[in-house]
C-alpha cells in the first residue's frame, strides 16, 4: 500500500527576528518548544525573506516568485488571477486546505492570499471568525458563527477601508483610537484561541478524513507591536517593569503611538527605552512559544507528526531602532529580512542538519509542492529545481541561476501618513525610494533606486555596522559581481512581471536589448 501524501503544517511566526531563537544562538531560552522541534529538523541559517513586510512576503511564499513579478506590494493590491497559489494547487490535487490567521493584512484584506483555502479562519478584526467543526459542534458556537457572518458583512468593508485609505489610517493611528483597534478590534488576533482551534481541527480531520492529506496554514502575530504580553510572561522576562514606573510609562505610551511603530527614528531611544522594547519583545516571543506547545504535543501524541511536513518561518523580522528605523517595511537590513526557517520532514530534511548558504523563503512554495508530489513549472523552473531539498543536498545541486534577494517597495499607505505627520523624514531617510538586497557567500549588497548604497561582509559583521563601499579593499570583485547579478535579477524579474501567467511564452521582439540580455542569461533560446 502506497503511503499517502504528507500533511503540511505551514507556520508563519509574523515579525519574528531570527537571532531571538535558541537555534540561532540567542542567550535567553525563550523558544524551548521550537528549540526541541529544531533538534528534529533541518535548520537554515540564512533564510532571507523576499520582502520586509507581510503582504509581499506572504505573496512570494504563496506563489514562489519575487515581489517584482507578483506585484502584490501594496495593501490595496491583489495577486494576478492567473498566478496559482500554493493552497490552490494543493486543493486541486486532493488536499484539504485550511488557514488560521491572526494577521488582518491577510485575513481582512482582499488581496488574493486566501485563494485556494477550503476554510479560512480570521482571528483579527471586530468580529473574528469562530470555527464550527462538524455537525456536532456546540449549538452556542453555531449561533455565534451565524451572528458573526452577519455582522462581518457590515464591519469588513469598513475595516478594509482603513487598510486602503491614508486619511482613515492616519485617523486610526491617533493615540485616542489605538486601543479600539489594537485591543478591542483584535489587531493581533487571538493566539490561544487560534491554536486551540488548530488542534481541534487537526483532531476532527484525523477522525473524519484520515485518508485525505491536509494543508494547514497558521499565522501568529504575538511578536508584532503593540506589546501586551500576559503578566506571567512579563514577570519572568521583564521583572523590573512592575517597580520601574518610568519604564512602564514608556511602554504604555509607546503602545499607543502607532505612528512610531513604522516611522524612522527622528530621535534615538534612550538606553532604558531600547532595553524595555527588547525585553518585552522577548516576553512576547516566549509567550507565543509556550502557546505553540499544544499543537506539537497533539501532533506527536496522535502519531500525525511522522507523516507531516512542518515548515516554520517568519515573513520578516523587526527593527527596534536598528539603523535608525523602527518596525519593518522600508529597508532590507538583516534584523528585518534574515528570518528563522526550519523544516521537519525526515524524507529529505535530516534532523540536526544545518544549511549554511543563503536561501530565499519564496522557495517554500516549491518545497511543499515537491513533497506533495505535485508537478508545477513556472518561468523555466520546476519544483524540483527550486525545492529547498536541493539546498540540503549541497550548493552544487542548486539551480545555477538562483538569486537570493529581498525587495522593499515602499508601502504607500504608510508613506502617505508620513507625508501628513512628518514630511521632512521622507527625504532624510529616502523613504520613497525602492531598495533591494542581494546575498551570496556571506556577502551582501544593498541598493537604493538600483544604485549601490551599502555592502557588508555579514559573516563577520552581522549587525551591518561597517559599510565596506566606503573602503572596499579586498572586496572589489565581490562588489562588482553582486552588482552585476542584481542588475540581471531585476531584468529577469521585470520580464516575469510582463507576463505573470506561469509558463506563458512572452514576445520580446519589440525590445531587442532585453531580448539579447535574456538570451545571454539563458532564459530564452
Amino acid at each position: 500500500m502506497a503511503q499517502r501524501k504528507p500533511n503540511i503544517l505551514f507556520l508563519v511566526l509574523d515579525t519574528h527576528r531570527a537571532e531571538r531563537m535558541s537555534m540561532y544562538g540567542y542567550h535567553k531560552d525563550i523558544t524551548p518548544t521550537l528549540g526541541r522541534l529544531a533538534e528534529d529538523s533541518t535548520v537554515f541559517d540564512w533564510g532571507i525573506a523576499p520582502a520586509p513586510w507581510t503582504i509581499p512576503s506572504h505573496a512570494s511564499m504563496f506563489t514562489g516568485v519575487y515581489p517584482t513579478a507578483h506585484q502584490t506590494n501594496q495593501s490595496y493590491a491583489s495577486l494576478p488571477e492567473e498566478m496559482p497559489t500554493l493552497a490552490e494547487l494543493l486543493s486541486k490535487n486532493g488536499y484539504d486546505t485550511v488557514g488560521f490567521c491572526n494577521n488582518p493584512l491577510i485575513g481582512l484584506l482582499e488581496n488574493g492570499l486566501k485563494q485556494g483555502f477550503k476554510h479560512f479562519y480570521n482571528y483579527s478584526g471586530t468580529f473574528p471568525d469562530v470555527p464550527t467543526i462538524g455537525p456536532d459542534a456546540p449549538l452556542l458556537k453555531q449561533i455565534h458563527h451565524t451572528l458573526t457572518e452577519g455582522l462581518q458583512k457590515i464591519s469588513l468593508p469598513i475595516e478594509r477601508r482603513f487598510g486602503e485609505s491614508p486619511l482613515l489610517l492616519k485617523l486610526a493611528m491617533m493615540p485616542l483610537f489605538v486601543p479600539f483597534w489594537s485591543r478591542l478590534g483584535k489587531f493581533k488576533g487571538d493566539t490561544p484561541q487560534s491554536l486551540t482551534d488548530v488542534t481541534d481541527y487537526l483532531r476532527y480531520h484525523q477522525s473524519t478524513s484520515p485518508d485525505t492529506p491536509l494543508f494547514t496554514f497558521i499565522n501568529m502575530m504575538e511578536t508584532h507591536l503593540p506589546y501586551y504580553p500576559p503578566p506571567k510572561a512579563l514577570d519572568k522576562w521583564v521583572p523590573y517593569l512592575r517597580k520601574d514606573r518610568e519604564a512602564r510609562d514608556f511602554l504604555q505610551q509607546f503602545n499607543l503611538q502607532s505612528y512610531r511603530w513604522v516611522a524612522p527614528m527622528i530621535e534615538p531611544f534612550t538606553e532604558m527605552q531600547e532595553q524595555v522594547l527588547q525585553d518585552v519583545y522577548d516576553a512576547e516571543v516566549a509567550y507565543q512559544d509556550r502557546q505553540l506547545r499544544r499543537v506539537f504535543r497533539y501532533l506527536k501524541r496522535s502519531g500525525q507528526l511522522e507523516n507531516t511536513m512542518v515548515v516554520i518561518v517568519s515573513d520578516h523580522g523587526e527593527s527596534h531602532g536598528d539603523h535608525d528605523f523602527m518596525g519593518h517595511a522600508f529597508v532590507t537590513y538583516n534584523e528585518i529580512v534574515r528570518v528563522p526557517l526550519m523544516i521537519r520532514y525526515p524524507q529529505g530534511f535530516p534532523a540536526g542538519k544545518r544549511v549554511t548558504q543563503e536561501v530565499s523563503t519564496r522557495r517554500i512554495f516549491h518545497t511543499v509542492l515537491e513533497a506533495a508530489g505535485i508537478e508545477h513549472e513556472a518561468f523555466g523552473h520546476t519544483n524540483h529545481d527550486l525545492s529547498l531539498a536541493r539546498s540540503v543536498e549541497g550548493p552544487e545541486k542548486e539551480a545555477k541561476d538562483e538569486v537570493v534577494a529581498s525587495e522593499a517597495v515602499p508601502p504607500l499607505n504608510f508613506l502617505n501618513v508620513m507625508e501628513m505627520n512628518n514630511p521632512e523624514a521622507i527625504e532624510r531617510f529616502r523613504i520613497k525610494k525602492m531598495r533591494r538586497a542581494i546575498y551570496e557567500n556571506g556577502r551582501k549588497l544593498m541598493t537604493v533606486d538600483d544604485r549601490p548604497d551599502e555592502f557588508f561582509d555579514v559573516q563577520s559583521d552581522y549587525f551591518e555596522t561597517s559599510n565596506l563601499l566606503d573602503n572596499p579593499f579586498g572586496y572589489e570583485n565581490d562588489i562588482l559581481g553582486l552588482e552585476r547579478k542584481l542588475e540581471d535579477f531585476v531584468l529577469v524579474q521585470e520580464a516575469h512581471r510582463s507576463g505573470t501567467i506561469a509558463g506563458k511564452e512572452q514576445d520580446y521582439s519589440n525590445n531587442p536589448e532585453l531580448l539579447e540580455r535574456l538570451r545571454a542569461l539563458g532564459y530564452i533560446d
